[in-house]
């Protein structure tokens, strides 16, 4: 039996992403990422496609490893300038209707009840299409800018995520009984009083004792998708997760992160099958492979090798400009991305210059050149042999890279049987998952919920 793949666009609010100095490039429009008619243009046109959602990815503070300055960065566009991708959000819904929105939000400096009503909000405006992608924050900067006074431990961050799980859930799902709001003109009671409850928390993290002030949502919790790579990562992901973003250029090193993944949900009592994976992927398209192949050839000319240090040396927290480009990196102890790093220097023997050239245009993406026929065989045999249920297309020209996505992979999906032919109906977590618009009952947020005084 075939199977139905999910689709997301991957993204971030600023001039390239992934794809590291591609803004320059004749037929990129990147350079109008602060304009709202950019975002509204870019969701209409997912929708056409009929993409699940467009997945905005986000980084407090600036990448400022490399070279140990901020400088690259912005002289290279890479990940900087940003913009706030939940501001956003509204303005495409506004202009769409079946088109999910997942951002990303930090579980390691959001305040949990400001947070809570932002989302709650959002998912108000979005009629139930909206999702979270729970992140902890590696960028020592966004550490210094949020003021700390340096960067939390790896995992540590992760014990005060679950705990700011807690909190969000308590606030979803616990303050308001199902039946608490009843809108009767008539009795002129909005909300009964007896069915909300105040949650009061006193944990090592978070101290909070408050009633959600804003009225349950669509979904309650939104779409809960997370991306960790790490043992401690990966805990949290089959802890919380519903949708989980795994990224690797090889399907053999997906598939036993997705098989892990599965196998530690289980354990905690989940449906191991209820949790969806997307692999990233960067997908470079033509009529002809000849043609693809030159695509990627006139992108490659354009990409910033001090962007991708710049991004890389953040993200593995060791500063790459000491080392000579042929030398291997090296494992240091960091507080960054654990997984990455263990790939490159445990697992492989890396030098900066390979890492700089496999990943200056698709990251850790899976990177698919050819015709359609050729995409579609590739993420046919990543979902049959990587068990993963969607991709994450990411952006290499804003919007060429979705438009040719959409003109011609989409077409041969939809004739292999491989993807919807028109949107089903629903929130974003219906459509995705195939089940009912809440967590489900096996779910830790589904704990929380209460029914009556």
């Amino acid at each position: 039996m075939t199977r139905e793949i999910r689709l997301n666009a991957l993204d971030q609010c600023n001039p390239s992403f992934l794809a590291f100095g591609l803004w320059r490039h004749r037929s990129d429009n990147a350079l109008d990422f602060t304009s709202i008619d950019y975002w509204a243009d870019y969701a209409r046109l997912l929708e056409r496609g009929l993409f699940d959602a467009l997945f905005l990815a986000d980084s407090l503070g600036v990448p400022d490893t490399y070279q140990q300055s901020y400088a690259p960065a912005f002289r290279s566009g890479a990940l900087a300038p940003s913009l706030d991708p939940a501001v956003i959000v509204s303005a495409m819904a506004l202009v769409t209707r079946n088109l999910g929105f997942a951002i990303t939000g930090s579980a390691s400096y959001e305040t949990p009840y400001l947070f809570a009503r932002r989302m709650t909000t959002l998912d108000h405006m979005t009629g139930g299409r909206f999702g979270w992608n729970i992140v902890t924050s590696f960028l020592r900067s966004g550490a210094l800018a949020m003021g700390r006074d340096e960067l939390a431990e790896h995992d540590a961050r992760y014990d005060a995520a679950d705990e700011f799980m807690q909190v969000m859930y308590g606030l979803w799902e616990g303050s308001w009984a199902d039946d608490a709001l009843k809108r009767d003109k008539a009795s002129g009671i909005y909300a009964d009083p007896a069915l909300i409850t105040e949650l009061d928390h006193n944990g090592p993290h978070h101290r909070i004792r408050a009633v959600s002030a804003a009225e349950p949502s669509p979904q309650r919790t939104p779409l809960l998708f997370q991306a960790g790579g790490s043992p401690r990562g990966r805990h949290f992901a089959a802890t919380h997760a519903e949708g989980i973003f795994i990224n690797g250029p090889k399907l053999e090193l997906v598939a036993p992160g997705v098989a892990d993944m599965r196998k530690r949900a289980a354990a905690l009592g989940r449906d191991p099958k209820s949790l969806m994976f997307f692999a990233g992927a960067t997908i470079i398209v033509d009529e002809t492979e000849a043609l693809a192949r030159a695509r990627y050839e006139d992108y490659k000319r354009h990409t910033s090798v001090e962007g991708m240090l710049c991004q890389l040396s953040a993200a593995l927290g060791i500063d790459l400009s000491k080392y000579p480009l042929d030398e291997p990196i090296r494992y240091e102890k960091t507080e960054a991305a654990h997984s990455q790093l263990e790939i490159l220097t445990r697992k492989g023997s890396w030098t900066v210059r390979q890492a700089a050239e496999s990943m200056v245009l698709s990251g850790r993406n899976l990177l698919v050149v050819g015709t359609p026929g050729q995409v579609v065989d590739e993420l046919a045999r990543w979902v049959e042999h990587a068990d993963v249920d969607g991709f994450n297309i990411a952006r290499i020209l804003a919007h060429e890279t979705m438009e040719n996505f959409i003109d011609m992979v989409v077409p041969e999906l939809q004739r292999r049987g491989m993807f919807k032919t028109e949107y089903g109906a629903g929130t974003l977590r219906e459509k995705v998952t195939g089940a009912g618009p809440r967590t489900p009952p096996d779910h830790p947020a589904s704990r929380h919920r209460r029914t009556g005084p």
